[in-house]
């Protein structure tokens, strides 16, 4: 199952969730296209896991992801969900500078870091390119507050990524 385009309300406790909000979009990295002069084209999806986090043994769910694992439904992801489109969108545009990092399960991820409520979240995704050979998909695969020392990662501008998936025509990083 793949990262859906559009996500629907979610009820918690007799509380619906409207998640409209984490609808898929496209925004493009200035001059950084395959042909000289074009833009490089992002369309961005979200996971459920950037309102979600996994479910503990013998506890409630609420969602399943895109591999079919049990989510249970995080107020604190949600409401930085609130805020995540306008941040990546911005990043995209002024490309963010971004790393490399193993996840919780051992695959390689690239993750950027944004600032809200004081607190520092990791935005995790991956680059898949699309068929039209000049424009990449951003799989949102998780946010989560991380405390992250900067000084110790090598980053590269998010346009190095994405033209590197564009010419292997491969997920980026590799799976």
């Amino acid at each position: 199952m793949s990262i859906p385009t559009e996500h629907f309300p979610i009820t918690v406790d007799e509380v619906v969730y409207d998640l409209t909000h984490l609808k898929a979009f496209s925004a493009a990295i200035p001059g950084k296209g395959i042909e000289h002069g074009t833009d490089l084209v992002v369309e961005v999806v979200f996971s459920n896991h950037v309102y979600t986090e996994r479910t503990k043994h013998g506890e409630l769910h609420h969602a399943f992801d895109h591999h079919g694992t049990k989510r249970t439904f995080d107020g604190d992801r949600y409401a930085m969900s609130k805020t995540l489109v306008g941040a990546i969108r911005a990043s995209i545009v002024v490309n963010s500078l971004t790393h490399v990092s193993k996840s919780y399960g051992g695959m390689d991820n690239l993750v950027f870091v944004e600032t809200a409520d004081g607190r520092k979240w990791a935005v995790v995704y991956c680059l898949v390119p699309l068929d039209d050979g000049c424009s990449v998909r951003m799989e949102i695969l998780s946010c989560h507050p991380k405390v992250i020392d900067q000084k110790s990662i090598s980053r590269r501008n998010l346009s190095y990524f994405a033209r590197m998936c564009l010419y292997h025509k491969a997920r980026t990083p590799k799976a």
